[in-house]
């Protein structure tokens, strides 16, 4: 089904691997570009204009080394005609992370001004977000370790102050001061979590087990009580659909998701004198939807529009990173899921998650 969608695409589309050989390509491209062998490297387009030095100074050789995207343009006779295609080169990563091709994408921009400027722009976006998103990877391993070290070191001073014979109330008070930094370095380490996955675009490895979903919910709503994360005066409800069936997913990064909306359905209503949470599951189609639904303040259209892009939130500094709800949408599409959401300002929010029956 999708070769046959990529083949009819009004746009060439090239596999390259980092040898620069052609490993597949769809007929529009064949038809632009002229037949090619499969399998044997290929020359640099702008050899056909100018010289084999340009081959020296390749955009997708780039994107090969470094995993940059790139994006130019290109014009050349076809058969007298001038011709010209905006062409773009698209990293794709193996399981561990490495460059094993290059997607390269041809469209014919000739004459097409408007629509050049509009690509220019994606790319540029899409350049700029692999460059925050390095950027992210190396803070994130670079803030590991000593955060790791700090919470060694507040594990060991919790272990000299109960063999100590210090006054009492003096061992509660700095009792109760390591217990607040270990839940902050907890509080950095899902920050950081988060930034990792954002460098990854929430796409890795899927470690598939097969769950009740209603049971996984529960377990993780009673985890969060326990953990005092709902304040008192929230009311929680749950309608579990009993004919759910169990299904194979990847049930920590499901649970990260739901962890993720359910904090954030709690903190808007956390200001309401009878704040609501509700959380739903029924069947729909091939699919099970989890709905947490809210009645807190709401999110305007203007901000609903944005709720997934990377580094946007509506919280105060200090309350929120902004990559939570970009992470939990990349992860959800990572387990052939879905994430939506609904919400009338002052009314609440309902957050739809999309699991797939066949998940395998």
């Amino acid at each position: 089904m999708i070769e046959n969608i990529l083949q009819n695409l009004d746009a060439g589309i090239l596999l390259i691997d980092t040898d620069h050989r052609i490993q597949w390509m769809n007929d529009r491209a064949r038809e632009w570009l002229g037949p090619a062998q499969t399998g044997v490297r290929r020359a640099c387009y702008r050899t056909r204009k100018y010289s084999e030095i340009f081959c020296m100074t390749c955009p997708i050789g780039r994107t090969i080394d470094f995993g940059t995207p790139v994006n130019y343009d290109f014009t050349f006779n076809d058969n007298g005609k001038s011709r010209t295609f905006n062409i773009s080169g698209i990293p794709v990563r193996d399981k561990d992370g490495n460059i094993s091709m290059v997607m390269e994408l041809l469209v014919d921009v000739s004459n097409k001004d408007i629509e050049k400027k509009n690509r220019e722009e994606l790319m540029a976006q899409i350049e700029k977000m692999a460059a925050i998103g390095q950027l992210a990877a190396g803070v994130a391993h670079e803030l590991n370790t000593p955060l790791g070290t700090i919470s060694i070191i507040s594990q060991e001073l919790k272990s000299i102050l109960r063999e100590s014979s210090i006054n009492k109330k003096i061992k509660n008070d700095i009792g109760m001061y390591l217990n607040d930094m270990n839940g902050e370095i907890k509080r950095c380490m899902t920050i950081i979590g988060d930034l990792l996955s954002f460098s990854r675009g929430g796409i890795s490895e899927l470690f598939l087990t097969e769950i009740d979903i209603n049971e996984l919910l529960s377990l993780t709503i009673d985890f969060i009580r326990n953990k005092g994360g709902v304040p008192k005066g929230i009311t929680l409800s749950k309608n579990l659909s009993s004919s759910i069936p169990r299904i194979k997913t990847d049930t920590e990064k499901f649970r990260q998701v739901f962890f993720n909306v359910f904090k954030n359905a709690v903190e808007a209503v956390s200001d309401r004198e009878k704040g609501r949470i509700d959380v739903s599951t029924v069947l729909d189609g091939q699919y099970i939807k989890v709905i947490i639904n809210d009645n807190g303040c709401g999110i305007s259209g203007e901000n609903l529009k944005k709720v997934f892009d990377p580094f946007f939130t509506t919280k105060p500094v200090g309350k929120g990173t902004g990559i939570g709800l970009f992470v939990s949408y990349s992860i959800m599409r990572n387990i052939k899921g879905d994430i939506s959401i609904e919400s009338t300002p002052g009314k609440g929010t309902a957050v739809s998650l999309l699991l797939p029956i066949d998940g395998s």
